[in-house]
């Protein structure tokens, strides 16, 4: 590639040879760049620089400079002492060329050389006509953009070939290098669109397969052509506002450029990994102002190859930064910033969170209007962030709603990912704001939470929810799919038909504006003016008039953003009738329109494996059926309900007034070998025992000592730590109790390594480091940790730390991921690494939510002997599945696996099971049939193999035919009556 005057030559890895004789300082100079030893690259007319590590205290100063007559050659300069004896290229010399030649786009354009660069105080060029060959590319590449988009927007998408959208994917890339990077990755995007309608993946949601998603591309073309016309007007002289400067291409902001910003106090309420389109890495942190409630960023911008090798920017998660001072770059919410001190940091506790409620905006209304204002402009990103004061989540199909005080609604995105975030976060906790971006989704008014502050037992905690950046993959909802959804979530009638119509707007885009007829326009145009927007209609109708499609585009396009403002307007807050109502006892912040019945777990079940059904309305049916239930059936049948994660809130509360009665019941579940949510059951009523006071409550509070002191079950001890700590906060223990400050102190360092060990596993570079942390944290066995093992679990790139994190998870027993850890293993067909660290989870946990699908992955042969060790983690709760599971399938009985886990499973307990069967079945024609299978089975101990051949004789022995009497001598050699025959 040939470089413009004063410019410097673009060159290929293949080329250095061409310019380095020296092979061997090649080579060196390629071991310092893959080493990172080069610092501060960058790029001033038609010379590089860079400061390269070395032995001593200070970086050499490194420069090539460059020349193409008589022809082109670099010149290399260093002051390092190699380069004081040799003319050639230095090691040094040769890295910094090595890096031009492979990562250009990693130097920055400097407007005057590096202070004490070699080189640097050669006589400067003329500025003028650099600046003029820089306009004249910008000027280039946005007329290719107006072309594209009127190409496009004439005829349509049906004739684009894959040779296209390779065209456009290096139109992105130039348009990157003439810094038009919102035209870049909105070019990135469009071309990203049509490869995934070309190849039938990609698809939006509710939209067939193959077919492009209208409403995102034209969204697309929209910001394609509206930044391509404004940024034409830029170049011919109409000056740019420094927000749209930042936003529309980008500028390396000097520090007198930036506004000062001092006496900040800081809470980071997110952070984030993420790589763009065009792979550039972003490390971002968002902040919340508690002096002004305004919302700031601070991000690490870097090309992926630099990212690897350069320290990340750290996370202040779990910090106040009090008088932080910076200076914002321009932009819109939230604004970037650069920090010059980071002032005092301290712990966050209740007062600064107390502080980020008194900065939230007050109601669903305020949200609203800060969304409209900031969508008057056409350039504003799609989304704004806000702080909001919530009180309760409504849920309602698939999607949720964050309701105020007033009733009023913000829609959640219909993401499952964010139901099971948002079920960890307010368990056992009361909701009192969310902090995330509003905007709008399917013509609903919707919020996109990152983090919440929650009130739970130990007082107001920020919890994290979900990661920044997710809001942009799902995409939006096409078609029937987007009518249903708005329907179904309470849009208006005047939105849902202003989003119908912008939808066959954005198909008629994608069709091209050649086949626009007033046959198609007189309808919509009908629709527009039945929600009064004349003007509109009229715009609308008057574009099949004019001959030329090209003529079209501009007032289509026009008009599509119009409509956009509009249905922000028309989109108002959903009224939620609170009286209609129904609290989820296991979420105290979270409503459900009331059932007009009672389910059993069972059909519970299978509607939540069908979909129909969401996790908030199946607690409230478990809570009703458990609560109908007696507390003497309840003490009788420890299991399976108290293995039931979904059961815990209400068995505690029936069993708190019970005294003696539940202490028993605890203690027969903590000391049974069982699955390890009935354990942390056990433990929740003993602290249900305590609050309620009375008798037993020192004999409660003894055991919860025990268990926090000497279980070897880490989620045991944090369970039961947590049990005491807020029995001192409440001053329901026995006088003496040290009170909320003095659990406050004690808690205090150890949250403090939570929250640094979580800092590394959310940011550190290598997965080394974070699989460290990670462990650190699970040896540390603290409940705090939870949300940190979440993030790791659904957003880590690395495999290994997400299949650690699983682990950990299921140590701390946290049953919210019992759902999840089902779904992994009945895809096990489809990624079989993913349903064997499941299977492990869901043994580990003991939940019976997730005894019958690896029962189901046992029967179907799926790695037995990890399944049958779950099963046998279970304790009794498996034994009746497991043996209604082989009866159905007595080939299963031939497996040694499937006897291994009724070896050692209790032997009391398995006659038990097998006797109760053989009663069942008294004078049954079938039992003989079966009765050699009970045999086989019972074998595994000998005192159930004594009872269960002993019960068959019984109920056998004066049975007709030889079936019986063959069964009869069977159970008589188990016993050892009659020799075995050899």
């Amino acid at each position: 590639m040939s470089a413009a005057p004063g410019d410097v030559k673009r060159i290929g890895a293949g080329e250095l040879r061409a310019f380095i004789q020296d092979a061997g300082e090649l080579k060196k100079g390629t071991l310092l760049y893959d080493g990172g030893q080069l610092l501060n690259l960058a790029r001033y007319e038609n010379k590089l620089f860079c400061d390269a590590k070395g032995s001593g205290a200070s970086p050499y100063k490194v420069s090539l400079v460059y020349s193409d007559a008589p022809a082109p050659a670099f010149k290399g300069r260093c002051s390092c002492p190699a380069r004081t004896f040799n003319t050639a290229f230095c090691k040094h010399a040769a890295a910094l060329l090595v890096a031009w030649a492979r990562a250009p786009e990693s130097f920055a354009v400097s407007e005057a050389p590096p202070p004490g660069a070699p080189g640097g105080d050669t006589a400067r060029k003329s500025v003028k006509k650099g600046s003029a060959d820089a306009q004249a590319m910008m000027k280039s590449g946005v007329e290719q953009v107006g072309t594209l988009v009127r190409e496009l927007g004439v005829s349509g998408v049906a004739t684009i070939g894959g040779d296209r959208i390779e065209q456009m994917e290096k139109l992105a890339e130039a348009l990157r290098e003439n810094r038009l990077r919102r035209l870049s990755a909105r070019t990135l995007d469009l071309a990203a669109l049509l490869r995934g309608q070309a190849a039938g993946g990609r698809q939006a949601r509710g939209a067939p397969r193959g077919a492009l998603p209208a409403v995102a591309y034209a969204n697309v073309m929209a910001d394609l052509l509206l930044t391509a016309r404004k940024l034409e007007k830029h170049l011919a002289g109409e000056p740019l506002d420094d927000r749209h400067v930042e936003e529309l291409v980008g500028k390396t902001w000097k520090a007198s450029d930036r506004k000062p910003a001092g006496d900040l106090t800081l809470v980071e309420y997110a952070f984030s990994t993420r790589t763009t389109s065009d792979d550039f890495v972003i490390r971002e942190s968002r902040f919340i102002d508690l002096e002004s409630g305004r919302h700031v960023s601070e991000k690490q911008i870097l090309p992926v190859f630099l990212a690897k090798r350069t320290e990340p920017k750290r996370s202040f998660a779990g910090e106040v930064l009090a008088g932080a001072r910076a200076t914002t770059y321009p932009g819109y919410p939230p604004l970037r910033v650069d920090f010059s001190d980071l002032g005092d940091k301290r712990p966050l506790d209740a007062g600064a969170l107390e502080a980020v409620l008194a900065r939230a905006l007050p109601d669903v209304g305020a949200a609203l209007a800060a969304l409209q204002e900031h969508r008057k402009d056409v350039f504003a990103p799609d989304l704004v962030p806000v702080a909001v004061l919530t009180d309760t989540l409504f849920a309602r199909g698939a999607r949720l709603a964050a309701v105020d005080d007033k009733g009023e609604a913000l829609h959640l995105p219909d993401d499952p990912a964010l139901e099971e975030r948002l079920a960890g976060s307010l368990r056992d906790a009361r909701l009192r704001a969310l902090l995330g971006d509003v905007g709008i989704d399917a013509a609903l008014p919707t919020l996109w939470p990152l983090a919440a502050v929650v009130e739970g037992p130990l007082g107001l905690e920020l919890r994290p929810v979900l990661d920044q950046g997710l809001a942009a993959r799902g995409g939006p909802l096409e078609g029937s799919a987007w009518n249903a959804a708005a329907r179904e979530a309470g849009a208006s009638p005047a939105a849902i038909a202003l989003g119908e119509v912008r939808e066959e707007l954005a198909e008629a885009l994608v069709t091209g504006l050649t086949g626009l007829s007033a046959r198609a326009t007189d309808p919509l145009a009908a629709r527009l003016r039945d929600l009064r927007l004349e003007k509109q209609a009229a715009l609308l109708q008057a574009l099949p008039q004019r001959p030329e499609p090209a003529d079209r585009l501009d007032d289509f396009i026009k008009l599509y953003q119009v409509l956009e403002m509009a249905l922000v307007r028309l989109a108002g807050a959903t009224q939620i009738d609170r009286a209609s109502t129904e609290r989820v006892p296991t979420y105290e912040s979270v409503a459900v329109a009331r059932p007009d019945e009672t389910l059993s777990p069972d059909e519970v079940a299978r509607r939540r494996a069908a979909g129909a059904m969401n996790r908030y309305v199946a607690a409230v049916h478990h809570a009703r059926y458990y609560a109908s239930l007696p507390a003497s059936e309840l003490v009788a049948s420890i299991f399976p309900i108290w293995a039931d994660g979904t059961a815990t809130p209400t068995i505690a509360r029936t069993f708190a007034p019970l005294g003696a009665e539940a202490i028993a019941a605890a203690e027969k579940a903590l000391t049974v070998k069982a699955g390890r949510v009935a354990k942390l059951t056990a433990v929740r009523v003993l602290q249900a025992v305590v609050l309620h006071g009375g008798p037993a409550r020192a004999e409660a509070t003894a055991m919860l000592g025990k268990v926090a002191e000497h279980a070897k079950d880490a989620g045991l001890r944090a369970l039961a730590r947590d049990a005491l700590d807020v029995i001192d906060v409440t001053h329901a223990a026995p006088s003496g109790g040290p009170g909320n400050d003095a659990v406050r102190a004690r808690r205090a360092a150890r949250l403090g390594r939570v929250h640094e060990l979580a800092k590394t596993l959310g940011a550190a570079p290598t997965k080394e480091e974070r699989l460290e942390a990670l462990k650190a944290l699970s040896e540390l066995g603290d409940l705090a940790a939870l949300p940190a093992f979440r993030r790791a679990f659904y957003a880590d790139a690395s495999r290994e730390v997400r299949e650690e994190a699983a682990y950990a998870l299921a140590q701390l027993g946290d049953v919210e991921m019992v759902e999840t850890f089902v779904r992994m293993l009945a895809s096990r067909g489809v990624d079989e690494r993913e349903a064997k660290i499941a299977a492990y989870a869901l043994g580990f946990l003991g939940d019976v939510r997730g005894l019958s699908e690896l029962l189901s992955a046992y029967a179907d042969g799926y790695k037995p002997g990890i399944v049958a060790d779950a099963i046998r983690a279970f304790g009794p709760v498996a034994l009746t599945p497991l043996v209604d599971l082989i009866e159905a399938r007595p080939e299963l009985a031939k497996r040694a696996a499937a006897l291994d886990a009724l070896k050692k499973m209790d032997d009391t307990a398995v006659a038990a099971c097998l006797v109760e069967r053989i009663e069942a079945r008294r004078g049954d024609a079938d039992l003989a049939d079966k009765a050699p299978l009970y045999l086989k089975l019972a074998d595994v101990h000998a005192h159930s193999r004594r009872e269960v051949a002993t019960a068959l004789i019984s109920a056998l022995s004066s049975a007709p035919g030889k079936e019986a009497q063959a069964a009869v001598k069977a159970a008589q050699k188990a016993l050892g009556v009659v020799k075995r025959s050899k």
